[in-house]
């Protein structure tokens, strides 16, 4: 489907997709705390802007629309090496049916490259199990659809106008204070680590560029 606008309005950041948004809702729904475009990430053939931080869990997490592309992998395997800091993509704008997640994936860099060794479906079901069915529905609720996606104020209308048709570095240092000023705001609140960041964790630290940084240390 094609994008309807170029600006999602979500918890005080202008996200770039619908896609971007639903995931977001996911790591809420999930109680996974996120920073939005946090680090411009330099790299050999110019700069890198890894869609979102998750400070508990100490990885970027990109965004893609379908399966990332050998470019964007070779992207993120120079972040992971310039940064010491793991890359892990969420691909697919997701749904939701009576079973859990679907229409979407998570790939990581394993032993044997990279991977999709756990689904979000996966994920999601161990959240029902570990966790309940509360936890489960509101990931569920989440990515739902709503007409109400696409209502927004005049004012976010304009402000969409505006940017859009400004010179890309302006639009791109407009949005880049904006979100720098709102994660700000949300790295001063106090937050405890959730049982979803613990599960997550837990996994990725079994994986091949974790247990390499620490052998490295």
């Amino acid at each position: 489907m094609r994008e309807r606008r170029q600006v999602y309005h979500h918890q005080g950041y202008r996200l770039r997709s619908y896609t971007e948004l639903l995931w977001a809702r996911v790591l809420e729904a999930a109680d996974i705390f996120y920073l939005y475009e946090p680090d411009l990430v330099r790299v050999d053939d110019g700069f890198y802007l890894p869609d979102f931080w998750l400070p508990n869990v100490g990885i970027y997490v990109e965004v893609k629309g379908k399966r990332p592309t050998e470019e964007e992998i070779q992207k993120a395997d120079a972040v992971m090496t310039r940064t010491g800091r793991e890359v892990v993509f969420l691909y697919g704008k997701p749904e939701s049916d009576k079973s859990g997640l679907f229409n979407c994936g998570m790939q990581v860099r394993g032993a044997g490259g990279w991977t999709d060794s756990i689904s979000p479906f996966d994920l999601h079901d161990l959240v029902r199990q570990m966790l309940g069915t509360a936890a489960w529905a509101r990931i569920h609720v989440a990515v739902q659809q709503d007409d109400m996606d696409w209502v927004r104020p005049i004012g976010h209308i304009l402000e969409e106008f505006f940017l859009t048709t400004a010179d890309r570095p302006d639009m791109e240092k407009v949005l880049r204070e904006t979100h720098a000023e709102t994660n700000r705001v949300r790295l001063a609140e106090h937050r405890e680590v959730s049982v979803c960041e613990q599960g997550l964790k837990w996994y990725l630290d079994r994986h091949e560029f974790r247990k390499s940084q620490r052998g490295a240390a």
